[in-house]
């Protein structure tokens, strides 16, 4: 296959992305048809479907599409192994990348914390932050030593993700307030070095 062809193909299905999430912000999911994505991204049907099934498929490829780059951005550098090496400049800076990740693909993170029609989307976006963050824990040397407390992770775990969650969602809402550096400082100066603490001790 030809760079050419290479580079249509990626300006076709970006065309067809866009085109969806433009028609989800007006439309309910469920009342979307392929003919109104074809017409919206000014292609002909057999185009969308060299490209996806369906608009299930469309939806899954693109979700995963940014729900792995959300999952790329909450990992720290390299050079550091577990949790327990992690300072505040540490996560500040993974907060950072967090909301660059989400403020690039912002019209996905639009819709799903908006369109009652796909629950399952918040359910992916949920699960990709609490996974990420009992993964976390799990690489503490706490586990090594058997001292870490299962039970009191998990409630951990569900109160740092939703207070996260529920920042994300409203610096969506609220996205000229707020640049990136700013809503990043807030999130860490929330959590402050005991919650910190509190997520290496558990």
């Amino acid at each position: 296959m030809s760079k050419k062809t290479d580079l249509r193909i990626i300006r076709t299905k970006k065309s067809i992305k866009k085109a969806f999430l433009d028609l989800l912000k007006e439309k309910n999911y469920n009342k979307i048809t392929i003919q109104d994505i074809a017409e919206e991204a000014m292609i002909n049907r057999n185009t969308f479907y060299l490209h996806y099934l369906d608009k299930d498929d469309l939806l899954d490829q693109l979700s995963n599409e940014c729900l792995n780059k959300l999952k790329e951005s909450m990992n720290a550098s390299s050079n550091i192994n577990t949790i327990d090496e992690l300072g505040y400049d540490d996560f500040y800076e993974i907060n950072k990348k967090v909301f660059k990740a989400i403020e690039e693909d912002f019209d996905f993170y639009k819709v799903i914390m908006g369109d009652d029609s796909i629950p399952y989307l918040s359910i992916k976006f949920t699960n990709v932050i609490k996974n990420h963050m009992s993964e976390g824990l799990d690489k503490s040397a706490k586990l090594k030593t058997g001292e870490k407390n299962v039970d009191n992770s998990e409630i951990y775990v569900e109160y740092m993700a939703a207070g996260l969650i529920g920042v994300i969602r409203f610096w969506i809402n609220n996205r000229h307030k707020y640049s990136i550096e700013e809503v990043s400082k807030i999130v860490i100066n929330m959590y402050s070095k005991d919650i910190l603490e509190l997520l290496k001790n558990c």
